[in-house]
């Protein structure tokens, strides 16, 4: 997060204490004790290779997406706020980039502005990273989502989790971006498949 964090004050002058405080706040909201996967270690560790000489744009919204994060709720307008807050006290009078990372956090009511189709799609990839990661990671992976889940709706959840799988597997590209469907597609089926083996046999 450091590596990321630093570009994104660099290119937006960030005073030093606006800087160090939001980062603080990133990595205290990423460390809380509800999360598993979504956390600096794992989901944005995953991303970070992927995000060099990417554009700030991708950088925050990178950094805002899971900013806010529960496992049974939609966070989308939340971590829209929080990266409204981020702009309000830094003082960025740079319409056209909140509106394009608010757009990338799920914002559909924000103009798109400067976005193009490639922009949202890699974007999208870069969070469906770990669907192509290998087996015994991806089992890790799986194992964190599910420990995210509240005890007493595990198995609702094992319901909207197989959901979602078979939609993903019923598709003809996961990934929409040419070099991630190169380097991950087969893996990620793979992994897909093995998971639903796995629900449905439980």
């Amino acid at each position: 997060m450091d590596t990321i964090w630093d570009n994104i004050s660099t290119a937006l002058e960030l005073p030093p204490e606006t800087s160090e405080r939001w980062l603080g706040k990133l990595r205290s909201q990423y460390a809380q004790s509800n999360r598993h996967y979504h956390t600096e270690g794992e989901l944005i560790r995953r991303k970070v290779p992927h995000l060099t000489g990417a554009s700030i744009c991708f950088q925050l919204a990178t950094l805002f997406q899971y900013y806010h994060f529960e496992s049974d709720k939609d966070c989308v307008a939340r971590n829209c706020e929080a990266i409204g807050e981020f702009f309000a006290e830094a003082q960025l009078d740079n319409k056209t980039l909140e509106a394009n990372v608010k757009r990338l956090l799920g914002d559909l009511q924000t103009d798109a502005g400067d976005l193009s189709e490639d922009d949202v799609q890699f974007f999208q990839d870069l969070d469906l990273l770990v669907l192509g990661t290998p087996a015994e990671e991806y089992k890790q992976y799986t194992q964190q989502l599910r420990n995210e889940c509240p005890a007493e709706d595990v198995s609702s959840y094992d319901k909207m989790r197989l959901k979602l799988l078979r939609t993903l597997s019923g598709i003809p590209c996961i990934y929409l971006s040419k070099g991630f469907s190169d380097q991950f597609e087969s893996i990620a089926r793979t992994n897909i498949e093995q998971e639903i083996n796995d629900l449905q046999s439980k």
